[in-house]
C-alpha cells in the first residue's frame, strides 16, 4: 500500500510539471502582428466595352528615295534619325560629266539658233523671189523644207539641254517632303544608278496604327471609334488614336479585316514598326472597378488583398480596361468586397487586421 501511494504521488507531480510546461510554452509563443489598413469597396460602374487586339505602328508616309541619276557619291548630308525639311539636300553625286554634257548641249543650241536665223532669212528672200516669178515653186518648196528642218534641229538641241540640265539637277538628291531619315543607304565613294536606293524618309507624326480585326468582330468596328494602346518599349504609358480607315475586303487567308487608326505623335516617343497591344472601344456596359492603387504584382499575376473575417485575404485578379486611376476587374473579387489601398510588401495572406 505504501509503494502504490508513493507511485501515485510521483505521477501527480509529473503531470503538474507537464501542465505547467505546456502553459509556459503557449505563453511564450509570439502572436502574429496585426496590420492597420485602409480599404475601399469594389464598385460597379458603366465602363467601356473593349475589343483586345494587337497592332503595328506604321509611318504615315514612307518613301525609299532612289538616285534617279548615275554617278559616284561625293558627299552625304544626313544621318539616321535626323529630322529634315522639305527640299533639304540628302546626297550629292559627282555631276562633272553631266555638266560637260550640258555645256555641249548649250553650244549646240547656240549653233542651231544661228543656222535657223540664216535659214529664215533665206526663206524670206525666196518668198520675194516667188512673188516676182523669179523662181519656180519647186525651188521655193525645197528652201521652205530646209527652214523647217532647221527649226526642228533647234528643238532637238533644246531638248538635249533640258535632259542635260535634268541630269545635273538629279545629281543633288533632295527630300520630297519634311520628315525623319529612317535609313541612309549610301556612303561617299559609292557608285549609284537611277534605281539605287540612297535613303528612306518617313513622316512619323501622325502615325498609322495597323489593326487586324477577326471576321466575327467586324461589325463592332466603325470609323471614329477610339483606341487605346500600350507599347512594351514604353512601359507604364497609354496612348490613344482614332479609327480612320477600313479595308474594302476581308482577307481570304486569315479571315480578318485590316483597319487603320490615326495616332498623334508630336512628342516622337512612338516609332514606326513598334508592336502594340490595343484596346478598341466598341460600346459601354456595367463592370466592376477598383483603384489601381490596390493592385500589386505576384510573379506573373496581378493581385489584391481583401479583408474578410478580420484577416487579409490574397486574391489573384484578372484586369480589364485601364482608365488611369481605376481599372476594370473581370475576375477575383466581388461587388462590395473591401480591398486594401496601398498594400505593403510586409503584408501576408491570413494576417490579422487591427488598429
Amino acid at each position: 500500500m505504501t509503494v502504490r501511494l508513493v507511485g501515485m504521488a510521483f505521477f501527480l507531480a509529473g503531470a503538474a510539471v507537464g501542465c505547467h510546461s505546456n502553459e509556459s510554452t503557449k505563453a511564450s509563443k509570439p502572436q502574429a502582428a496585426r496590420v492597420k489598413v485602409d480599404t475601399v469597396a469594389v464598385e460597379e460602374r458603366q465602363m467601356p466595352i473593349v475589343l483586345p487586339l494587337t497592332g503595328t505602328l506604321q509611318a504615315n508616309l514612307r518613301s525609299e528615295l532612289t538616285a534617279n541619276a548615275t554617278g559616284r557619291v561625293v558627299k552625304t548630308f544626313v544621318e539616321r534619325g535626323q529630322k529634315i525639311a522639305q527640299g533639304a539636300t540628302l546626297v550629292q553625286l559627282d555631276v562633272r560629266s553631266a555638266s560637260i554634257g550640258l555645256q555641249e548641249a548649250n553650244a549646240s543650241v547656240a549653233q542651231a539658233k544661228t543656222q535657223l536665223e540664216s535659214a529664215n532669212a533665206e526663206c524670206a528672200r525666196y518668198d520675194a523671189l516667188l512673188s516676182r516669178g523669179a523662181i519656180t515653186r519647186q525651188e521655193y518648196d525645197k528652201q521652205s523644207a530646209a527652214c523647217k528642218e532647221q527649226k526642228a534641229a533647234l528643238a532637238v538641241t533644246q531638248a538635249k539641254v533640258a535632259s542635260a540640265s535634268l541630269n545635273v539637277g538629279d545629281g543633288t538628291i533632295r527630300a520630297p517632303f519634311a520628315g525623319v531619315i529612317a535609313e541612309r543607304s549610301v556612303s561617299v565613294g559609292d557608285y549609284v544608278q537611277p534605281s539605287s536606293k540612297v535613303a528612306t524618309l518617313v513622316i512619323s507624326d501622325p502615325l498609322r496604327l495597323l489593326l487586324t480585326v477577326p471576321e466575327p468582330r467586324i461589325a463592332l468596328v466603325k470609323e471614329g471609334q477610339s483606341v487605346s494602346f500600350s507599347a512594351s518599349a514604353i512601359p507604364g504609358k497609354t496612348f490613344t488614336g482614332t479609327v480612320k480607315y477600313r479595308s474594302g475586303e476581308v482577307r481570304a487567308t486569315t479571315r480578318d479585316l485590316v483597319v487603320e487608326a490615326v495616332v498623334p505623335n508630336a512628342g516622337g516617343e512612338l516609332l514606326p514598326g513598334m508592336f502594340v497591344n490595343v484596346n478598341l472601344v466598341v460600346g459601354e456596359g456595367p463592370a466592376l472597378v477598383i483603384p489601381k492603387a490596390t493592385v500589386f504584382d505576384t510573379g506573373n499575376d496581378k493581385s489584391v488583398f481583401i479583408v474578410k473575417d478580420g484577416r487579409l485575404g490574397l486574391r489573384i485578379v484578372k484586369l480589364g480596361t485601364d482608365l488611369g486611376t481605376i481599372v476594370e476587374v473581370q475576375a477575383g473579387v466581388a461587388k462590395g468586397d473591401p480591398v486594401v489601398l496601398q498594400p505593403e510588401a510586409k503584408m501576408a495572406d491570413g494576417q490579422l487586421v487591427g488598429p
